[in-house]
């Protein structure tokens, strides 16, 4: 109880309030109770579904639910001595039941009609018009009440402080209230995915995202549908602060209206929250800029009608429609936590290697698993050979059966692929594949029985798909054979046993053994794979160094050629670029090679078919690197809008440029580049080549620096 309540004269009554969601609710509650006359202070509970309201002389208690009637509550008293009951009646689970069953009806009915995506979750790319939907779902649910009560009190506090105004004149703080939140969302979006920018997500991150932002939808349907615990709710602002940012709807200003539309982005807004997870997890200005853009325009065509909805969006419909919304929203949501599981399961695999002889490397499978109808892989040639075709975001087929032992020749065809579904994930095989347009061989050899689940890098692709490895055959083995005639010797069972604990007594007592191991072994495997990827260098080197589908910067007779393979997308090459261009200033007799490497989703292949084409008319490579320098140091999601934006500046002939990026010098020179990537065993961005040696990752200018100066000895 609060001092306030054990002054002489002050009261205090526990109500109960059912109707409350979230926490706009608990806000709206209490400012709406604190205008009845004789209240002084309220406390509303959304968890516990109550309100503590200490007041002078007697409670009007029909005053109250009269403030929140239209608004979809009921107020009742609650007695001090007993506590919180239940919320929910029998009718309210069983109107609950009905939503979700309308819901799978609406969803079955659209599926046989090929209506929907196969895949209906939180989506790799959410499209302006997904988010837009969804902010047109959050404002007749939400935003109506809180923003909209907010849009209605700073309106009819500048009215009627400046006398008589014209109709076009009345509607001002309209325009200015919701010019503040569109610009306040689209900029504060772009932060957030510019924050998400600076950081690189591995694999478990990606998976950790996807299943958080799957869980904020869930619990978001659960609150609107009242069915968390009563202690549950979101991590969200304080509630003062709240309240802070509904007190400037009192001031009797156009900056008041501008600047308290700008400020709803931070009222607690569970749709706001997901999508805010999502704009992170993009890494993109432009990527959250647009999102929360589009999010914040499907908002508007409530709030600029809110006179016409005010008596269409409450009641009895307001209660009807948040429960058909809030089982949409937990389906959905369950259809994501899908993507973030198969996401996790790869990840759990990604540092094991195919031909590793751990036993974890597969997932264990039993034998009447191995038995599976899957039609075993044919040989051809010592190799068993599995084809699948990559259709959109499908794979075709999903499932194949191979022969532990026994190498495969894994052959992709991604001319359809698209997102995603041109990075291919197969930790439990050591495979991380950025797939060109065409057919890609992959091979591995299967060493133990099990599953190679495999996937893209958001776990978007066809669920369940993987490759069972069946367990050799042991017959006609020359463990059959009856050994020849021999002195009597110890068992070898029990020669075992001794052995093993030889060898465990001896690593216990000197443990930094397996450290020299290991590191011999990562060693040898560096050693290994700089001997092969030279190799790959020499038997590549007149297309590495000398194709005419390539970009070349600097002395074109330099003493040495330094290749970089990057990707617009990539931050680290953001970062890089300045790298280049100083060594263009101050190493003269430097040749640089570019190679569009575009792994980074369908923005980055876009943009590199425009670099293409950029290229294909300009010979001496400056009008390249101007558009290069231009598009690389943007700010954003490079995509296809992005890049002819770059390409204009640049001055390019744009006419010539939009029918060169469909033609075919255009595919055959990102197939080169892609091929020349495979061969160097390139999965990632930037990388270069310089000399005989590939070097991965943004090294930095003094590293490269050394590498150049090292092949001139």
């Amino acid at each position: 109880m609060s001092n306030e309540s054990n002054k002489p004269g002050w009261k205090t009554a526990q109500l109960r309030i059912d109707g409350m969601h979230c926490g706009n609710c608990e806000v709206l509650i209490e400012r709406r109770f604190k205008k009845v006359h004789g209240v002084r202070k309220v406390t509303a509970r959304q968890s516990a579904g109550t309100a503590e309201v200490v007041y002078y002389g007697d409670l009007d208690i029909h005053a109250l639910e009269a403030a929140v009637k239209e608004d979809g509550y009921t107020v009742s008293l609650q007695p001090q001595d007993q506590a919180p009951v239940g919320r929910n009646s029998t009718r309210h689970y069983l109107e609950i039941v009905t939503a979700f069953m309308i819901v799978v009806t609406i969803f079955l009915l659209l599926k046989s009609m090929n209506l929907l995506p196969d895949n209906l979750a939180i989506p790799d790319t959410i499209s302006f018009g997904f988010a837009f939907a969804i902010g047109a779902v959050a404002s007749i649910s939400t935003c109506i009440a809180v923003t909209g009560g907010l849009l209605v009190a700073v309106a009819a506090k500048y009215n009627s402080s400046n006398g008589k105004l014209t109709g076009v004149q009345r509607f001002k703080p309209h325009l200015y209230f919701n010019a503040g939140r569109i610009i306040s969302y689209t900029l504060l979006g772009g932060a957030i995915g510019a924050l998400g920018s600076t950081f690189t997500l591995s694999l478990e991150t990606n998976a950790l995202l996807i299943l958080a932002a799957s869980f904020v939808m869930i619990m978001l349907g659960m609150q609107m549908l009242s069915l968390l615990p009563k202690r549950a709710s979101f991590i969200r602002m304080p509630k003062f602060l709240a309240h802070k940012i509904h007190d400037l709807s009192e001031r009797n200003t156009k900056g008041g209206a501008f600047i308290l539309g700008g400020l709803t982005f931070f009222l607690p807004c569970g749709f706001t929250q997901a999508l805010q997870l999502y704009v992170l997890a993009k890494g993109s200005f432009a990527t959250g800029a647009l999102v929360m853009l589009a999010f914040s325009l499907g908002t508007l065509p409530a709030l600029l009608s809110l006179s016409a909805l005010s008596s269409f969006v409450t009641g009895a419909f307001q209660k009807h429609f948040l429960k058909l919304a809030g089982a949409t929203v937990v389906l959905l949501g369950l259809f994501s936590i899908q993507n973030g599981l198969t996401l996790g399961a790869l990840a759990t695999n990604s540092s094991a290697s195919a031909t590793s002889s751990a036993p974890t490397a597969y997932q264990s499978a039993s034998p009447a698993f191995q038995q599976a109808a899957v039609k075993t892989a044919p040989i051809v040639d010592g190799k068993q050979v599995i084809e699948m075709k990559i259709a959109g975001l499908n794979y075709v087929p999903n499932q194949f059966s191979v022969v532990q032992g026994i190498p495969v020749e894994w052959r992709i065809d991604a001319s359809q692929a698209i997102g995603c579904g041109r990075i291919l994930m197969a930790p439990a095989a050591g495979i991380r594949k950025a797939l060109p347009s065409g057919t890609t061989t992959l091979t591995f050899t299967p060493e133990h029985p099990g599953e190679i689940r495999f996937n893209c890098s958001m776990g978007m692709m066809t669920r369940g798909s993987k490759i069972t490895v069946l367990a050799a055959s042991n017959k006609g083995s020359s463990a059959d054979a009856s050994p020849p005639a021999a002195t009597p010797a110890v068992p070898l069972a029990d020669r075992r046993v001794e052995i093993e604990k030889i060898l465990r007594d001896y690593l216990l007592k000197n443990p930094e053994v397996l450290q020299e191991a290991y590191a011999e072994l990562q060693k040898r495997q560096q050693v290994t794979e700089i001997e092969a990827r030279q190799s790959s260098v020499a038997n590549n080197a007149a297309v590495l160094f000398n194709s005419p589908r390539q970009v070349v910067l600097g002395n074109p007779q330099g003493d040495v050629t330094m290749v970089e393979f990057f990707d617009y997308n990539c931050g680290y090459c953001k970062r890089a670029l300045s790298d280049m261009q100083e060594l263009l200033t101050s190493d003269p007799k430097l040749k640089i090679v570019l190679k569009e490497f575009p792994v980074l989703g369908q923005g980055s292949v876009e943009a590199a078919q425009v670099a293409v084409a950029v290229r294909m008319q300009d010979e001496g490579g400056k009008k390249y690197f101007e558009f290069h320098r231009k598009l690389l140091g943007l700010r954003g999601q490079a995509d296809h809008a992005q890049a002819l934006a770059a390409a204009k500046d640049a001055g390019v002939d744009m006419e010539r440029l939009k029918k060169d990026i469909s033609g075919e010098e255009v595919k055959s020179t990102l197939s080169e580049n892609m091929q020349l990537a495979d061969a160097l065993g390139l999965s990632g961005t930037p990388s270069y080549v310089i000399g005989s040696e590939v070097v991965v990752g943004a090294v930095g200018v003094a590293a490269l620096r050394e590498k150049i100066a090292a092949v001139r000895k």
